[in-house]
């Protein structure tokens, strides 16, 4: 049916054509579709078409994929062919993104000898990070420290595979200080030396988890397979869970809150804070994410607590953001719940199998007690030999001279307690009190048990709220602040509230030794006795000054 306004051409040129009217397409349609075939047709099977794209869009794809790969190094243009389909190689038909990827500063481009014909050149291509020699995480921690003013994560972020996930964990580990609202916001900062604490209590790991299934001999049967992978991925959870729960035997909660860094068997972690067991951790909502630093003077949300979350932390049970690393976490606390286990038996028993009696005293319970203590683990571990060897009497012996701690230096023969010349008993040989004494030090030098406590950044929860509480009763006058101090003997009574200052003494020098006397002329400077003309002394120098000139002797010899 005709058209009666005339318009029958549109149905052959804006309607799309099918293969029965082919032969009725417009000139102008069928060479156009046959230009499109032909350009098709030359892309090799499995390279994308890019055809179509700009060429501001193709230098966008060389540099995403250039940034994706940034490990491998210089890429030769065939390799960003096959995955690109964009053709960057000498003569080929993208070299206007040749001579734009040339100009841009995030862009590498190194000539080497072609392969194929090491006659020729041929251009490679790689990324270019603003910070080159950022590389592993070592690096990346020496590149922060240098920039004193900080420097944005966004400019690290490109640094090299996996920098985000070594960023996060330095900020986890309180290595690194970060402030911003945002995360991909944060400048890092250098964080200096760090003030670290260990918690009270002895951490472990969870009870046992299930003994690992064994795999079916006939794997063929797929209900006996279907069974074993139920128990592994039960096997799996436990596991993870027993790694994320941590057990101690005195409250953390007085010490530490959600959100703030720990570090757990030498490696570090945040206090659990997450709601949602659903999603990672950086996508939970933001009130129960931990914050950027390591310690926090208020409690997480309130809403957290009524929603609830998803690990509990409890009087006996510290929850970790992540799983302890089982080479490393794991094997750590394992290690130190063996070592504790020896230092108890030699306590108990009484210096590792001589018989002698239990130890008591400050200095044996320091090294086996829960609490956390200030003192150096060398001298623990001296003060715990010591009270092992005068659990033989050596305490008692006399003539012996007294060793720091209170303790006397083993004699050649010493009895047991209740030993004496009135008792049963036989005497202990030196060597075995000897062996004894080394076993104990040992033990208690053992480096495992420094992974038996958590350790955080900064003072504890309860010092720290004890200071706030009572930082108003300081007096602020320097007289107040003397008077109380000696009230509390901490400063003697006839002692001055401040030390004169000392007085510089300008004939010493910074040691307190005599300062030499230097005497410096300046520069072209001509010393004359101008002021001795018309003088007795002056004619005389006048006088040997003629007879030198003239090469007669003056005097000793000359002047």
């Amino acid at each position: 049916m005709s058209n009666s306004y005339g318009f029958d051409f549109l149905r052959s040129e804006h309607n799309l054509p099918s293969s029965d009217d082919a032969d009725t397409l417009h000139p102008f349609a069928s060479n156009v579709l046959n230009v499109k075939s032909s350009a098709s047709s030359n892309v090799p099977r499995g390279v994308p078409d890019v055809s179509q794209k700009s060429d501001l869009e193709k230098q966008a794809d060389v540099l995403v994929f250039l940034r994706n790969h940034r490990s491998a190094g210089f890429l030769p243009p065939a390799v960003i062919y096959k995955n690109l389909g964009i053709d960057l190689s000498d003569g080929g038909v993208d070299s206007a993104v040749v001579k734009m990827l040339e100009c841009n500063p995030k862009v590498n481009v190194e000539e080497v000898p072609d392969p194929e014909n090491p006659s020729l050149a041929m251009n490679t291509f790689s990324y270019r990070a603003k910070f080159s020699t950022v590389r592993d995480k070592p690096t990346l921690l020496a590149q922060i420290n240098r920039m004193k003013n900080g420097v944005r994560w966004a400019d690290l972020s490109d640094a090299y595979d996996g920098v985000e996930v070594d960023l996060q964990s330095l900020m986890t580990a309180g290595e690194v200080l970060a402030v911003g609202p945002e995360p991909k916001e944060l400048v890092v900062f250098p964080r200096g030396e760090s003030f670290l604490v260990e918690l009270d209590g002895c951490v472990k790991l969870k009870e046992e988890v299930p003994p690992l299934p064994e795999e079916p001999t006939d794997k063929t049967d797929q209900q006996q397979m279907a069974v074993y992978k139920n128990r592994l991925a039960e096997y799996k959870n436990a596991r993870k869970l027993q790694s994320c729960l941590i057990q101690t035997d005195i409250d953390p909660r007085l010490q530490i809150r959600r959100g703030e860094a720990i570090k757990i068997g030498g490696e570090w972690f945040r206090v659990s804070s997450a709601v949602r067991d659903d999603l990672p951790l950086d996508k939970q909502p933001p009130r129960a994410q931990a914050p950027p630093s390591v310690v926090s003077m208020k409690d997480l949300s309130k809403k957290n607590d009524a929603d609830g979350y998803v690990r509990r932390f409890d009087a006996k049970t510290i929850p970790l953001d992540g799983p302890l690393g089982d080479d490393f976490g794991r094997a750590n606390l394992d290690n130190a719940k063996a070592a504790r286990a020896r230092l108890h038996a030699i306590a108990g028993g009484g210096g590792g199998g001589t018989g002698a009696r239990n130890l008591t005293g400050g200095a044996s319970s320091t090294p086996l007690s829960s609490f956390a203590s200030e003192k150096n683990a060398v001298t623990l571990a001296e003060l715990f030999a010591q009270n092992v060897a005068a659990s033989f009497g050596m305490g008692r012996m006399g003539g012996a001279p007294i060793r720091p701690g209170g303790r006397k230096r083993p004699t050649m023969m010493a009895n047991r307690r209740g030993d004496g010349p009135g008792s049963k008993g036989k005497a202990v040989d030196p060597e075995e009190i000897k062996r004894a004494v080394d076993n104990a030090k040992e033990a208690a030098s053992d480096p495992s048990l420094s992974y038996s406590r958590a350790v955080r950044h900064g003072c504890t929860k309860d010092v720290r709220d004890m200071y706030l509480e009572t930082v108003s009763m300081i007096p602020t006058s320097d007289v107040e602040l003397h008077q109380a101090l000696v009230k509390h003997k901490l400063v003697e009574p006839g002692e001055k509230m401040s030390r004169p200052r000392m007085k510089k003494r300008s004939h010493l020098d910074n040691d307190g030794k005599p300062k030499k006397r230097r005497y410096y002329t300046t520069k072209k400077q001509k010393l004359t006795n101008t002021h001795l003309e018309g003088t007795e002394i002056g004619a005389i120098l006048a006088l040997a000054a003629e007879r030198q000139s003239q090469g007669k002797q003056v005097g000793d010899g000359g002047m």
